[in-house]
């Protein structure tokens, strides 16, 4: 990868040292620089207008659960409006179906943190405490993806950013408590959001757009 240049798939199956095994057949259509494969870029583009959301959401899975990534990332949907935010959770829920992954939807809109959490199992917790014990059991214990949405818009009385980020590392620093989690977690929301709270998000979030 230098300079950043786009490198054939075949250079970069070895520079991942051959962990990945693929069909020899496959490797040759794709060795060619991909400026000589005019149809490969058809095929993305294709996929980019219809398929998008499964793609980026296998990535970001793939990603999270290889064996030596004890850091795994959220997924950030970024939305203009809340149309595009409904159309997202859609999208997402019919990715997550073709993926074979249960999910919890939390609609974080007008919601205290109580709120939330009574959307992950029926019941709503008696305080902060125990909403807390609700996500994180939900996060480190179960094999589903959250789909947190509007968060943004939630009754959260301050810091929605860092309340988001907490989510995320309750997964991110499972490896110090000895636990490898097989949980998920995606949130969508504006871009307005996602730049007011960058710092928050940065290094701990796969982005899409």
């Amino acid at each position: 990868m230098t300079e950043n240049n786009i490198i054939s798939f075949a250079e970069y199956l070895k520079k991942k040292n051959g962990k990945f095994s693929i069909d020899s057949n496959f490797i040759e259509v794709l060795s060619d620089d991909i400026k000589n494969k005019p149809e490969l870029i058809e095929w993305y583009n294709f996929q980019n207008s219809f398929n998008k959301h499964k793609l980026f959401l296998h990535g970001l899975f793939t990603a999270n659960h290889i064996i030596e990534n004890i850091n795994p990332n959220a997924g950030y949907f970024v939305s203009f409006t809340e149309e595009q935010v409904n159309e997202n959770v859609s999208r997402i829920i019919n990715a997550l179906g073709w993926l074979g992954r249960k999910f919890v939807l939390i609609d974080a809109e007008d919601c205290t943190f109580k709120d939330m959490a009574e959307q992950i199992y029926g019941v709503k917790p008696k305080n902060t405490h125990d909403a807390w014990i609700a996500f994180e059991e939900f996060l480190l214990k179960s094999q589903d993806v959250m789909i947190i949405s509007n968060i943004s818009q939630s009754k959260i009385p301050s810091r929605k950013s860092g309340f988001a980020r907490s989510l995320i590392k309750v997964n991110d620093d499972a490896h110090l408590r000895g636990i490898k989690p097989n949980s998920d977690i995606v949130f969508v929301d504006t871009a307005c959001f996602l730049q007011r709270s960058w710092k928050d998000f940065e290094i701990y979030t796969n982005i899409f757009s």
